[in-house]
């Protein structure tokens, strides 16, 4: 664990929000960077990002000529890393780790001697997600904050009919939502997958769901009521 007087705040950015169809999401960056600056005083930050379109564009359409999963994850940490290595320049402002981070190693490292580190996927086959939540656990942070589409988990798959969102729950029960929902398939987009949810519960780590509302990740950021569901036992 790294010893540090700053507090540390890990957040997981859905690739949803920073990868779209018609680009990297600058606006949302510039807004990000605001609020960076607006906490960076106190706190250190460990921005994790998905792979978002890019992403699934590319496994989409490679499926038909490429059935190894451990490939089409492989494409997907590609991407993944691509978004980290964009956001880091566009925050080249910051006193920022120089290299986008691949290992729990050089995290601790990166930490240490910066005030933001960036990542992206680690290790084919786990969720940028998972990353976060080890990500938690290696600096001793308590809580990640996740940005997606969807601030709120639901008790099933929000197409189903009679899907309840769930504005508090324990750890146990974002557990067994995601036993139910999470199928493992390269390029998936449920609100967080198995393995995280399973740290997140053994090493009770909250978990704030937010939406892309810039407002409501800097009420995450100072404790105060947001809009999403908190996972907390």
């Amino acid at each position: 664990m790294a010893n540090l007087t700053k507090k540390i705040e890990c957040i997981s950015i859905g690739g949803s929000i920073l990868s779209k169809e018609s680009g990297i999401n600058v606006k949302y960056v510039d807004e990000l960077s605001n609020i960076l600056k607006k906490h960076i005083k106190n706190t250190k930050f460990i921005l994790i990002v998905g792979g978002g379109y890019s992403s699934r564009l590319y496994i989409r359409s490679t499926r038909s000529i490429i059935s190894n999963n451990a490939v089409l994850d492989q494409i997907g940490m590609a991407f993944t890393r691509v978004n980290a290595l964009i956001l880091k320049d566009l925050l080249s402002g910051f006193n920022v780790y120089p290299n986008i981070v691949t290992t729990m190693e050089e995290l601790n490292a990166g930490i240490s001697h910066s005030d933001i580190v960036i990542m992206g996927g680690i290790i084919p086959g786990i969720t940028t997600d998972s990353v976060a939540m080890l990500a938690c656990e290696l600096t001793g942070c308590k809580r990640m904050i996740n940005i997606s589409n969807e601030s709120y988990v639901y008790d099933r798959p929000i197409r189903e009919k009679g899907a309840r969102k769930l504005p508090k729950l324990s750890h146990q029960q974002l557990v067994d939502i995601a036993n139910r929902c999470d199928d493992r398939s390269a390029g998936s987009n449920f609100i967080l997958d198995f393995f995280a949810a399973k740290i997140a519960k053994r090493s009770n780590i909250d978990i704030l769901f937010i939406s892309d509302s810039i407002k409501e990740l800097d009420k995450a950021l100072q404790g105060k009521k947001h809009d999403g569901s908190i996972v907390r036992n």
